[in-house]
């Protein structure tokens, strides 16, 4: 066994960047795919607005899936992952694209910092091309206190 370890999230981190960096390659007369538009927000609670989280409590992550002319993308999988500023990312789970675009998945800071939260889409055809998104949050210690 190596000493060299690496977390899934930041094999899913790096690679996401890797893709997006790119050019995506299409047969003679076929039709390019789709780069979706991917946003990324916080919800379940009153600080998730602001860009904060409590420690220790739950928060929604919500990426949304549109087409360029805003229509929503109803297929597909979103890969979520959360890194703590200079330690690497964890895998937070995947899921699949709801019929309203979007892909929802829970989220508990475990330690107070600036966090980002990362979400890579998968079309898993040819439709759409791979996207990437993230958004950042800082987390706060409440003493458990829940906002």
């Amino acid at each position: 066994m190596s000493g060299l370890a690496v977390s899934r999230g930041t094999v899913g981190v790096v690679l996401a960047a890797t893709l997006l960096a790119l050019p995506v390659a299409t047969a003679p007369g076929a039709s390019a795919a789709i780069a979706p538009n991917l946003a990324l927000a916080m919800s379940g609670s009153a600080l998730g607005l602001a860009g904060t989280a409590s420690v220790g409590c739950a928060q929604t992550v919500v990426a949304t899936l549109e087409r360029p002319d805003g229509t929503p993308i109803t297929h597909g999988t979103v890969d979520f992952f959360s890194n703590l500023s200079g330690i690497s990312g964890n895998f937070v789970g995947t899921v699949p694209v709801a019929a309203d675009g979007s892909a929802r998945i829970g989220w508990i800071p475990g330690v107070a910092g600036a966090h980002v939260i990362s979400a890579v889409y998968y079309d898993g055809g040819s439709d759409y091309q791979q996207v990437a998104g993230n958004t950042s949050v800082t987390a706060v210690n409440l003493g458990g206190v829940c906002v």
